[in-house]
């Protein structure tokens, strides 16, 4: 049988719940659980594509670096979460960075055992697809964002998204529990770490969102998203 805290992950991911028993031995057997530390690197580029990872617990970044050295923050991701699906269609190495946000523990696939798993469970290769299409859609939303959204703009729809993910709600509102550096933000929107200062401080005037140190909570998401919108 297999391991009852792998089975009980995998049974828990929404995106590997419904595979058959032989499919989560064969990702039990094949699968190593790493632990990094805050910063430590899953890949860089120039890494081989050779493996898929299940977040387990904890929040990973991916990033991108111009020649310039300037980055830009592609997304957060945390528990239950997949990263590294680009290598299912793609052979060529990596030209982000993925890096441990906070302490992390990942559970490792080799990418051709998560292929033949794929192949023989035509549901999970479909759902692969629509991640694959869910994200370019999310990067192509930014770049047009970048293009063409004032940062106030940019900034709510940055705050609604990451609500999506981080959010937890209480009675001010939903609180983003992700913190994050005005400089990270800065990242994120394409803008300064000053423009973001003072977008901040105009929504939070506004009453659209509240801050508490490096976290955000959105108070009115109607009006945050008639801003996203504008």
């Amino acid at each position: 049988m297999i391991s009852k805290t792998k089975a009980w992950f995998i049974r828990q991911t929404p995106m590997l719940a419904d595979l058959p028993e032989r499919e989560l031995e064969l990702l039990e057997q094949v699968s190593e659980s790493i632990d990094l530390r805050r910063r430590a690197l899953v890949w860089e580029p120039g890494d081989t594509t050779n493996t898929m990872y299940l977040l387990r617990a904890g929040i990973v970044k991916l990033s991108k670096t111009n020649d310039e050295g300037r980055e830009l923050t592609l997304g957060f991701y945390t528990r239950d979460a997949l990263v590294g699906e680009l290598g299912v269609v793609n052979e060529s190495p990596h030209d982000t960075t993925c890096e441990a946000y906070e302490d992390t523990q990942l559970l490792a696939v080799p990418k051709d055992d998560f292929v033949r798993v794929m192949m023989r469970h035509p549901p999970l290769a479909m759902r692969m697809i629509r991640l694959v299409g869910d994200r370019r859609q999310r990067l192509e939303n930014r770049v047009e964002s970048l293009l063409f959204k004032s940062a106030h703009s940019r900034l709510a729809a940055l705050f609604l998204d990451l609500g999506d993910t981080f959010g937890v709600r209480d009675s001010r509102g939903r609180i983003v529990n992700l913190k994050l550096t005005h400089k990270e933000i800065a990242s994120l929107i394409g803008a300064t770490r000053e423009t973001v200062s003072f977008a901040i401080l105009d929504l939070r005037k506004d009453g659209l969102v509240l801050t508490e140190g490096k976290r955000v909570i959105l108070v009115d998401e109607e009006r945050l998203k008639a801003l996203r919108d504008a």
